[in-house]
């Protein structure tokens, strides 16, 4: 299988939420400053340094240290964001090491950024039988679905049940996206649309090693893509019979085209129109 990597927006995030160089340098200069101000202190006391000099010092010394506060605040108060970006960021890395059983016949778009959007794809898979979007969910405990919406119940570290929780729905979650997607493959090259007969097909992945899946068959008949363990992804993908087979040309031409995706309603980029 050949992999496409695109900038991880995930890891973005989590880069953010963590405020590394802040927390790493605000106590260095805070400590810096503050030594300065002492020194210029003793030096005033001396008669070799002028107390204004000592004033701004100290000054700056308060300011750095309140913003160093601040950000060990900011720090703080995002702890379950982190925690969720964390456990996102380890699902996305889990899958294509298991999607890696793939032959050279297929390509892997790993956070592929929808134009015009915050949201991305996590993978996307491009292969002589489809192409197949896969919404990652790195959640332990059982899922389960209940009066139309979809919950999860965990066990803390310490072996003690913990009280259901809604998640977001997954499967609204990947429709937005895929619907998204084909409106950009439409506005990018309708041709190649047109000739290849491009579907998206679609699958909410479950990556974490501790999950269950308890979601009634009625229900499972019902949603319009699959909901699978990760374990399970390659023998879907293999098995899966297309409306149209690709050739390996057409697979490396759509390949391409998703590194220079037009969003819905914009000409292509080597399009006369104004």
């Amino acid at each position: 299988m050949r992999t496409i990597e695109f900038e991880d927006h995930v890891a973005h995030e989590l880069t953010r939420a963590s405020f590394v160089l802040q927390r790493r340098w605000l106590p260095w200069s805070t400590g810096l400053l503050l030594l300065l101000t002492v020194v210029g202190a003793m030096a005033s006391l001396l008669g070799g340094a002028s107390w204004w000099l000592v004033a701004g010092g100290g000054l700056l010394s308060l300011v750095s240290g309140l913003v160093w506060g601040y950000y060990e605040w900011a720090y703080r108060s995002q702890r379950s964001l982190r925690a969720q970006l964390r456990a996102g960021l380890a699902g996305q890395q889990l899958l294509p090491k298991i999607l890696s059983s793939l032959d050279d016949g297929y390509y892997l778009l790993n956070n592929l950024k929808l134009p015009g959007r915050a949201d991305d794809v996590d993978h996307l898979i491009i292969g002589p039988n489809g192409i197949f979007a896969l919404e990652a969910k790195h959640h332990r405990g059982r899922i389960f679905w209940k009066e139309g919406h979809w919950y999860q119940s965990k066990m803390s570290r310490r072996g003690l049940p913990q009280p259901e929780s809604e998640l977001r729905d997954p499967i609204q979650q990947l429709k937005r996206n895929v619907d998204y997607l084909r409106g950009c493959i439409n506005g990018t090259d309708r041709d190649l649309s047109r000739r290849t007969r491009l579907w998206i097909e679609g699958a909410v992945v479950f990556t974490h090693p501790a999950v269950s899946l308890d979601l009634p068959d009625d229900v499972l008949a019902r949603l319009p893509f699959q909901v699978l363990h990760a374990r399970d992804v390659p023998t879907y993908i293999q098995q899966h019979e297309p409306r149209q087979r690709l050739s390996k040309s057409e697979v490396r031409q759509i390949a391409s085209m998703f590194g220079h995706l037009q969003q819905p309603g914009c000409p292509p980029e080597d399009s006369d129109t104004p």
